[in-house]
């Protein structure tokens, strides 16, 4: 008797919660990694960009900023690109590329490829940027408020609408 009323106790205890895991699990975007950025300032990051010259990202403070991390190898990266370029161009954001795991003569190759955008790429061969991100892979792009806070974090390419949205939550205006 007792093991039959044990049972009917073990299978509520075990069932509810499994379907529950299963409920909340199954609903969500397995692309939508959240990010222990948001909501906090973004990482002091420093390095060497492709043109040689050392840059932080506390040289670029003062205004949002879009870091966007990028290969020469990454597809998507190069679905992306246009949006970044374009919008480097006619907003007032500033922006920096963080080269994923790349060579310096791939990067080069990239842009002059797909177009340079005018803003500074800093080098990333050993991903130690990336580690202080958080970054799973490229791209990843990182909205950042004229008070260095990361407001939004976007896995995968950029596209004209999420930046026009990004921009427009960062106070940034585009014609």
């Amino acid at each position: 008797m007792t093991t039959r009323w044990l049972r009917w106790l073990i299978v509520p205890v075990l069932v509810v919660p499994l379907g529950w895991l299963l409920f909340t699990g199954l609903g969500r975007d397995p692309r939508e990694i959240a990010s222990p950025l948001v909501g906090r300032p973004l990482p002091a990051l420093s390095g060497t960009t492709l043109t040689g010259e050392q840059l932080s990202t506390a040289d670029l403070g003062g205004g949002p900023l879009i870091v966007n991390v990028w290969a020469s190898w990454c597809s998507p990266c190069a679905q992306e690109h246009p949006v970044l370029v374009d919008a480097a161009a006619r907003s007032a954001v500033r922006m920096v590329g963080i080269v994923y795991q790349d060579t310096t003569d791939a990067a080069r190759s990239f842009l002059i490829r797909y177009g340079d955008g005018g803003y500074p790429n800093l080098l990333d061969p050993d991903g130690r940027l990336a580690l202080q991100l958080g970054v799973t892979g490229p791209p990843e792009t990182f909205f950042v408020d004229a008070a260095g806070i990361v407001r939004a974090h976007h896995v995968g390419p950029v596209t004209p609408e999420l930046m026009a949205s990004e921009l427009d939550t960062l106070g940034v205006a585009t014609p």
